[in-house]
C-alpha cells in the first residue's frame, strides 16, 4: 500500500500545475503530467490494480473477523475491524476521485464499483461486476464509514499511541470531512472537520516544519509509515531525488511568487531555491527544488511518513463548507485567518467575502496542501481549468479545459479486457 500510496499521491501536483518538469525528467510519467494517457497506462494501471488489493485484502479481514470473535475479544475485534472499514471506505473513495465521471452527491453518472467480498469469496469465481452509480458509491462510503465509527467506539485500549499510524475515531473524522468536500455535504464537511481542529490543534510557525522530517507528529491525523533503509519513497524520487540530485520536477514559479517568502513558514517546508544536497552543483536560484518530504531530520533519502490527513487540511474544508451556507461567511473568513496567522509571520487579517473569499480559500488549499495529493483533485470537482502558462520541454500541454475527457481516468484496458462489464470512461 505505500508504493501504492507514492504513486497516486504525487500525481495530483505533477498532472495539475503545482510542479514543472525540468530538462533533468526521467519522462517516466509524461503521459500523466501531458494528459496524454491511454487505456493502455501503466500508471493507471498500477493505481486499480493496487487500490482494489488493498480493498481485496481489506475485504477477507471485513468478512471473516466475525468468526474469530468471542465476548472475550470483541472489544479487541472492533478496534480491528473498524479501521479496515475505514481503509476500504478510503480507497473507494480515492479511486472514485480518479475514475468518478461526477462527484455530485446524488449523481447518476458513472463512478466505480464498490467491492464487498474478496476473489476467496466470490461465487462464482467468474463473477463480471459492473461500474455503479457515483450516488451507489457516496453510498457504500458513507456506509462503511458510519460502521466504522460505531466500531470504533467500542473499542477495548486506544488505537494509536504516539505517531497516527492507524485510523482512530479523529482520523475517521478526518476521512469523513473529506469525502462531505467532495460530495457538498457541507454540515457533515463541518461537523467532521471540527472533530479533528479540536483535538489537533494547528502546529505554530517552529513545530510546523518539523512536521516534515517526521520530528513532529502535531496536526497528523493520520500517516503512512515509512522507516529509514527502506527503497526510496518515489513520491520524492520522482520529484527531487536528494542521493542523486536529480530535480525532475520543482516548484512552479506562479504559485511560490505568491508567497510571503519572509514569513510564511510554509515556503521553506516545502521549496528551497537552487537547493543542492551535497551531491553539486546546486541550481539557479530562480529554481525552486522541492523539499517536502526529503527525508526523516537531516536525512535527503526520500525516506518519510506520508501525512494523509492534517488540521490544516481540516480548516480549509471547514472554511470552504462555512462560505457555502447561508449566513456562515464571518465564520469562513475566521477559519482561513486563523490558518494563514498560523502559517505566516505577522498575518493581516484578511477581510475577504463572496467570492473573493473563495478565491482565496482555494488559493490557500494550493499553498497549505502542496505535494499532499491535493490540485489535481481540487480543480476538477470545482470545474476549473489549468492553465500552466508557457510551457518547455519535456512539457508540452498548457491548458486543459473543465469538459476534456482526461479529468476522468480511463479504465485499464487489461481490466476491460477480462471484464467486457466494466465500461470504458467517456472519450475512451
Amino acid at each position: 500500500s505505500r508504493g501504492l500510496g507514492d504513486v497516486y499521491k504525487r500525481q495530483p501536483d505533477m498532472a495539475a500545475d503545482n510542479l514543472v518538469q525540468t530538462t533533468e525528467s526521467l519522462v517516466n510519467f509524461l503521459q500523466i503530467t501531458d494528459w496524454g494517457y491511454t487505456p493502455q497506462n501503466g500508471t493507471i494501471a498500477e493505481t486499480w490494480q493496487g487500490c482494489y488489493t488493498i480493498i481485496n485484502n481489506a475485504n477477507i479481514i471485513i468478512n471473516n473477523i466475525d468468526k474469530l470473535t468471542t465476548p472475550e475479544n470483541q472489544k479487541q475485534a472492533n478496534k480491528i475491524k473498524g479501521q479496515v472499514l475505514a481503509v476500504r471506505a478510503l480507497v473507494h473513495f480515492d479511486l472514485l476521485r480518479y475514475f468518478g465521471e461526477d462527484f455530485d452527491r446524488n449523481s447518476t453518472a458513472r463512478g466505480i464499483f464498490y467491492k464487498k467480498t474478496s476473489v476467496l469469496e466470490e461465487s462464482p469465481v467468474s463473477t463480471k461486476p459492473a461500474r455503479q452509480t457515483v450516488k451507489q458509491n457516496y453510498d457504500d462510503i458513507f456506509a462503511d464509514l458510519n460502521a466504522a465509527r460505531a466500531l470504533l467506539s467500542d473499542i477495548d485500549a486506544p488505537v494509536n499511541s504516539g505517531a497516527k499510524y492507524k485510523i482512530d475515531l479523529v482520523g475517521l473524522s478526518a476521512i469523513y470531512a473529506r469525502v462531505a468536500l467532495y460530495a457538498k455535504d457541507w454540515p457533515l464537511a463541518i461537523s467532521n472537520s471540527t472533530t479533528v481542529i479540536n483535538a489537533l490543534p494547528l502546529a505554530n510557525s517552529s513545530v510546523y516544519p518539523l512536521i516534515w522530517k517526521d520530528q513532529s507528529n502535531a496536526e497528523v491525523a493520520f500517516s503512512v509509515f515509512y522507516s529509514p533503509g527502506e527503497f526510496l519513497s518515489r513520491l520524492a524520487g520522482d520529484v527531487f531525488s536528494g542521493p542523486n540530485n536529480r530535480s525532475q520536477f520543482e516548484g512552479d514559479p506562479t504559485l511560490f511568487s505568491t508567497f510571503d517568502e519572509t514569513n510564511d513558514v510554509r515556503f521553506q517546508s516545502s521549496v528551497i531555491r537552487g537547493y543542492g544536497t551535497l551531491a553539486l552543483p546546486a541550481r539557479s536560484s530562480s529554481r525552486f527544488t522541492v523539499v517536502k518530504f526529503l527525508g526523516k531530520g537531516a536525512a535527503t533519502d526520500g525516506v518519510v511518513d506520508w501525512k494523509a490527513f492534517r488540521t490544516g487540511e481540516m480548516y480549509l474544508i471547514r472554511a470552504e463548507a462555512y462560505a457555502n451556507t447561508s449566513g456562515q461567511g464571518a465564520a469562513a473568513l475566521a477559519d482561513l485567518n486563523t490558518l494563514r496567522a498560523a502559517r505566516i509571520n505577522g498575518f493581516v487579517n484578511g477581510t475577504e467575502s463572496g467570492a473573493a473569499l473563495l478565491q482565496a480559500i482555494a488559493s490557500e488549499r494550493r499553498k497549505e496542501l502542496f505535494m499532499e495529493g491535493h490540485r489535481w483533485f481540487d480543480l476538477k470537482r470545482t470545474s476549473k481549468t489549468i492553465d500552466r502558462g508557457t510551457v518547455f520541454s519535456p512539457t508540452t500541454q498548457s491548458q486543459l479545459a473543465p469538459n476534456r475527457r482526461e479529468w476522468v481516468w480511463p479504465i485499464p484496458q487489461g481490466e476491460r479486457d477480462a471484464n467486457p462489464n466494466m465500461e470504458q470512461s467517456t472519450g475512451y
